[in-house]
């Protein structure tokens, strides 16, 4: 490492300490001179920026160095381009950078579980288990499911359950690696969901489960699109979003997207899925207030020839 770097690194943890105290204006000092020593390190640019955005007159410098960031990193890493939508300077775009999430859940993996479970009360792996048990009678069986984002494998026993074979999909290689300890799916790969094949041969899903992970794509339309292609004639999609309040793609704080039933059904149709249910409730807790998800159920229309099996009836409450 250059004697600049090293004082770089230095000015960078100073930096850092004087955000944690508070102190945002010596700590924009302190980051500032950490750039200048070290004008193409990402990580530098961005602890500026983060720093110059919690002064209010520092909002434009602020802007000014998430640019810089995604002209040092095009991959976008760091999520600069997340902050700049936020800050009301780009457009909400489509999806977070794969980059992005790939890093932050390679951080996150090995803390993954208890955060959620113990820190948040995530209910997620509730709400995908009693989805499963509701469509179970219907299923194929043994059925092929998909752990659509498996991460850690959270809802993977209630998919096991219903599972002859069950496979794991996940951007994220650290997430992977603690699916696996799990023992049961057959196989897990990483992969993009949104440019990777979700099948692994030519016989497609007869489950094909979703929980956590469509909050970070925006535009979910390519998604029930690639749900539809996937499924078996009278197979099904169980999904989770957080819940939105309108038509329109919102993107929290948190780095989430947030979808409205309003938005979603149009999406769900489209892709020639037929909706069967979806109930808003409680997701997890989030600075002790709680946060607000979907869960749904879609299915794709069984053949023609198949057209006299009976009907599943479902007692979830639709919003």
């Amino acid at each position: 490492m250059s004697d600049d770097r090293l004082r770089a690194q230095r000015r960078l943890d100073l930096g850092l300490a004087l955000a944690g105290e508070g102190d945002y204006a010596a700590a924009v000092e302190a980051l500032q001179a950490a750039c200048e020593l070290a004008p193409d390190w990402v990580e530098a640019h961005f602890a500026l920026a983060e720093n110059l955005e919690k002064l209010p007159e520092c909002r434009l410098q602020a802007e000014t160095a998430y640019t810089t960031c995604l002209s040092l990193d095009p991959t976008d890493t760091m999520g600069a381009r997340i902050r700049l939508t936020l800050l009301g300077a780009a457009p909400t775009p489509d999806r977070l950078p794969a980059a992005y999430v790939e890093a932050l859940f390679d951080q996150e993996a090995r803390r993954f579980d208890a955060k959620m479970r113990e820190k948040l009360n995530y209910q997620g792996p509730e709400a995908i288990a009693e989805a499963v048990s509701i469509i179970l009678p219907q299923l194929t069986h043994p059925a092929r499911v998909l752990d659509l984002g498996c991460g850690t494998g959270l809802i993977a026993p209630s998919l096991r359950l219903a599972a002859g074979r069950l496979d794991g999909l996940d951007l994220s290689s650290g997430m992977l690696v603690q699916a696996v300890a799990t023992g049961l799916y057959d196989s897990v790969r990483q992969g993009d969901l949104l440019k990777d094949a979700w099948l692994i041969d030519e016989h497609p899903y007869d489950l094909i489960a979703a929980g956590d992970v469509l909050n970070y794509i925006g535009d979910l339309a390519p998604v029930f699109q690639s749900a539809s292609a996937a499924l078996s004639p009278g197979g099904f999609f169980v999904f989770t979003v957080e819940a939105g309040e309108d038509t329109q793609i919102e993107l929290g704080e948190g780095h989430r997207y947030r979808h409205g039933d309003t938005r979603l059904r149009p999406w769900i149709a489209a892709a020639l899925l037929d909706l069967i249910s979806l109930e808003r409730r409680v997701w997890r807790q989030e600075k002790r207030q709680p946060v607000y998800g979907l869960i749904g159920i879609a299915r794709k229309p069984v053949l023609s020839i198949d057209m006299g099996l009976p009907v599943p009836h479902f007692d979830q409450k639709t919003v």
